[in-house]
């Protein structure tokens, strides 16, 4: 069984020194007890279950700053993580745009504009966009499923589909 570790990888470097420090507290804490439990009570006047109570109040901070220090750490790993998502919802955006044309970008960018809903009329309002053309525009994006088109009264409500939105607008609905 052959283990490789990555060490030019700052995370795995991390975890490791994370890794290192948890098993020598684990292995240090019982002689840490047995250091400090008092064997009798008095000696030279002093009580030795109070002098524990008062290491243990010294200790407190200790444990606060370890808390603070863990939890920056568990921040930098999570904040790493949510930046390569957003990393990739960036690029996979990038790649859909750029099977679209001209006239299909501005209706996508309508509909991310009215958060992935908007009246068909509104569609032909756009600059360079008619009746026919908006019509035709539409049809290619429902092939492609990039859009939905529901009934509404007379006119039509288009909708980006449901993964489209999740990736563009980052919502689930």
């Amino acid at each position: 069984m052959d283990v490789k570790f990555d060490l030019s990888n700052k995370k795995t470097i991390i975890g490791l020194v994370i890794l290192i420090c948890v098993v020598g507290l684990i292995l240090y804490s019982p002689n840490l007890i047995m250091l400090t439990n008092p064997t009798v009570c008095t000696i030279n006047g002093v009580c030795q279950h109070e002098e524990r109570v008062n290491l243990l109040t010294e200790l407190v901070p200790v444990f606060i700053l370890a808390g603070i220090v863990i939890g920056a750490i568990v921040f930098f790993f999570m904040s790493s993580r949510l930046e390569n998502k957003q990393n990739d919802l960036v690029k996979v955006t990038s790649t859909l745009v750029q099977f679209l044309n001209k006239e299909e970008k501005l209706v996508v960018q309508k509909l991310i504009d009215n958060d992935g809903k908007v009246l068909q009329a509104e569609i032909t309002r756009i600059e360079g966009i008619g009746k026919v053309k908006s019509h035709r525009i539409i049809q290619r994006l429902v092939d492609r499923k990039v859009i939905e088109v529901e009934s509404f009264g007379k006119t039509n409500i288009i909708k980006l589909t449901k993964e489209i939105k999740s990736v563009l607008l980052g919502k689930k609905n």
